[in-house]
């Protein structure tokens, strides 16, 4: 039977105190692979331990830390402490002191044997990274949609570069068949018509984003057709499809950020360009004019403009086709910049939400009508079932006089209604006597009465005509 209700706080504090107070638990010594390796920033060392499926959380102060050897994922350690409460969480971790280094971890020893053997192939070589384009306008996302990374990095597009289009090649990011979907995404994008690609997902344990440093995701990058910026995880998770990639990006926000200009920043570059393109046009002009001028004013002929007309007329055909050339790429800068803002426009809520009030108001006004048909057909239906009811009621009638006269009929030819007039029905050897000859003298006949049976001996038996038998 229960004695006590504790709080949740009340609670913790109780099992810190029985942990703490435990001699076995004050000085300790726990084998396991290092995980989830974190560096505060005010120092403190966090990580876990890991063995088979069992996670267990470690804390070391930063004066503690400093002693440790250096360590890396998957290596596996000693690790020597007490074991304490955080009553925060209601969890319990182990506070380290003391770390002695065992040797490296299956997962993290695959993990550099793979690395050495692609970097011996050139997969990650510098030589073939390409830069990401200066002015990107469609790019295709290799995640999962419901991955924080993705999240992130759709969100800072959506707000800072709204004019590029953001194409999702969708796949699992984690578990088994997560390294066959994330090459075939990887193709799947190579194939489409885009500027770049990024391959993100947000942070996670070593063997969380170890799906990333399969061999054939790395080759899937190393092959891509497009430049590919990887964003997986953070700095310090960085993975092998990290070195394969042509650019490498700290977390997806920062992959967001190398994505080209913002569209305010392209904006505000476009109106500059087509300020300084007149003033150099207007400066050309200038200069020409003037050089026209103090050519005719040193010229000793008598009309030096007929000396000037070749020299005037390719002054025009040259200012003629540098305001064509003007026109040209301004008229491209705005078709570039239309088209942005038709692709922004595209994802203005409102514009989307009236398409949607729009079709409601049909699907309403079409269920109006069809809610109007249906009730004049129902009407229709009700007023001839009322014109036929007359009728129905003489049908019923005369089918109701056709089974009395039915009834009677078989009322007449009914066995039982004989028997009740004192007739009787004799049988022998279970079948019914019609003819004297069938139940000869002697045998044993039973006739059935209106009210019972009576069983008879035969003495004598006469058919018709009167002739005797036995």
């Amino acid at each position: 039977m229960i004695e006590r209700v504790f709080g949740v706080s009340e609670l913790s504090q109780l099992v810190k105190k029985r942990i703490e107070s435990d001699d076995a638990l004050r000085a300790v010594a726990v084998r396991g692979e290092l995980s989830n390796l974190n560096w505060s920033k005010t120092g403190h060392l966090y990580f876990s331990l890991k063995e088979g499926e069992a996670l267990l959380n470690c804390f070391a102060w930063e004066s503690d830390a400093q002693t440790f050897p250096k360590l890396a994922h998957g290596t596996k350690v000693v690790a020597y402490g007490s074991v304490g409460a955080y009553t925060s969480r209601s969890s319990y971790q182990l506070i380290v002191a003391r770390v002695q280094r065992e040797g490296i971890g299956d997962i993290h020893a695959l993990f550099e044997e793979r690395k050495k053997r692609l970097a011996a192939e050139g997969l990650f070589d510098i030589a073939r990274k390409r830069p990401l384009p200066a002015f990107p306008f469609r790019v295709a996302l290799v995640s999962s949609k419901h991955a924080a990374g993705a999240a992130d990095f759709r969100k800072l597009m959506a707000k800072h570069r709204p004019h590029v289009r953001i194409v999702l090649c969708e796949t699992s990011v984690q578990g088994p068949s997560a390294p066959l979907e994330i090459a075939g995404a990887l193709g799947r994008a190579s194939r489409l018509d885009v500027d770049a690609i990024v391959v993100t997902r947000g942070g996670g344990s070593f063997e969380d984003l170890f799906a990333f440093s399969d061999e054939r995701v790395v080759r899937a990058i190393a092959s891509a057709k497009h430049p590919v910026l990887a964003a997986i995880g953070h700095t310090v998770d960085q993975q092998l499809a990290d070195f394969a990639a042509d650019i490498h990006a700290e977390t997806p926000s920062d992959a967001a950020a190398r994505m080209g200009f913002e569209t305010r920043v392209l904006r505000e570059r476009l109106g500059e360009g087509e300020r300084r393109a007149r003033a150099i046009v207007a400066q050309r002009l200038d200069r020409l004019g003037a050089k026209l001028e103090a050519s005719l004013t040193r010229s000793k002929l008598s009309d030096p403009r007929q000396f000037l007309v070749p020299a005037q007329q390719r002054l025009d055909a040259l200012a003629e086709a540098l305001e064509s050339a003007r026109r040209r790429d301004l008229e491209a800068k705005r078709e570039r910049l239309a088209a942005a803002l038709r692709r922004l426009s595209e994802q203005d809520p409102r514009v989307r939400l009236e398409r949607r009030a729009s079709r409601f108001r049909e699907l309403a006004t079409s269920l109006e009508r069809l809610s109007r048909e249906r009730f004049a057909g129902w009407r229709r239906d009700l007023e001839r079932s009322r014109a036929l009811e007359p009728a129905a009621r003489g049908a019923l009638e005369s089918l109701r006089r056709r089974v009395e006269l039915q009834r009677a009929k078989l009322d007449g030819n009914d066995p039982e209604a004989i028997l009740q007039k004192g007739y009787a029905i004799v049988t022998h050897d279970g079948r019914a006597v019609l003819d004297p000859r069938e139940a000869p003298p002697g045998s044993t006949i039973r006739a059935r009465l209106a009210r019972g049976t009576l069983s008879a001996r035969v003495e004598t038996g006469e058919p018709n005509g009167n002739q005797r038998i036995g």
